[in-house]
This record gives C-alpha cells, structure tokens and sequence, in this order.
C-alpha cells in the first residue's frame, strides 16, 4: 500500500510565466505549496546526487492543460475554475519525467481530471506535481 499525503491548491488559467515567448497561453494550472516542492528537490539532491535542480517556471504547480487550444465550441468553459481550490493526494515517490529533465510526484485528483474531459482532452495520461528541473 501506497502512502498518500493530502494537500490543496487554486486553480489559475493562463498564468504569467516570465521569459516565456511561446505556447505562453491555453495554460491552466493549480498552484500549491511550494515548501511541498522545496523539500522533495532537497531530498532529490541528496538521495540521488544531482546538483542544481531548479524550480519550475511556476514553481511548485500541478500542471491540467498544458498549451492545449480548446476547440472553439468549447472555448466558452476556459476559466470556469479559475481562482477556485481543489483538494489532491500525492505519493512519496519522486520520478524522472520522460525527458529525464523535470522531476515529479504523481497525483491523484479527480476534479482536475474532470476539467481536461470539458474540454475534450485525454485522461489517460498520470497528473504530477512538478518538483524541478535539471539543467544540463
């Protein structure tokens, strides 16, 4: 049995991300806690002696659609969460991303799940708490 630790954030649609020049909208994010995030880079550091890893281009955030233009139909439903808070869980298990650049934490949450199926985009992919970023 997987140990799951609970926490919260708020929902923002198109945040600013500075130095940003492309895929800069059609963004929607949740915004946590980012001692969550500052302590697993810590750790990371430590258990797997990489040095450097940054925070996030929002730092600690969960990210729902990432770029993804709405179909015009549905466009109407973008910022329909915006500001409001969303309760999740998440695993003591830090991870790799795919590109072996970005560390994560795997999330549970249903309602963010429930936000990219509005909108017509898939749900089969595992949402996570960017932890960092290794730059090479």
């Amino acid at each position: 049995m997987v140990n799951m630790f609970h926490s919260s954030g708020k929902i923002i649609y198109d945040p600013n991300r500075f130095g940003m020049r492309r895929r800069v909208r059609w963004w929607c994010v949740v915004i946590v806690d980012k001692e969550i995030t500052r302590y697993y880079r810590w750790w990371i550091e430590r258990q797997y002696h990489i040095k450097g890893l940054c925070s996030p281009s929002w730092d600690a955030h969960i990210s729902v659609i990432r770029g993804e233009e709405p179909k015009d139909e549905l466009k109407h439903l973008w910022g329909k969460y915006h500001g409001r808070f969303v309760q999740f869980e998440y695993e003591h298990n830090p991870i790799p991303s795919t590109n072996d650049q970005h560390w994560v934490v795997n999330i549970t949450c249903p309602e963010l799940l429930k936000i990219r199926e509005e909108l017509q985009r898939p749900t089969n992919w595992p949402l996570h708490l960017t932890v960092g970023r290794v730059w090479f």
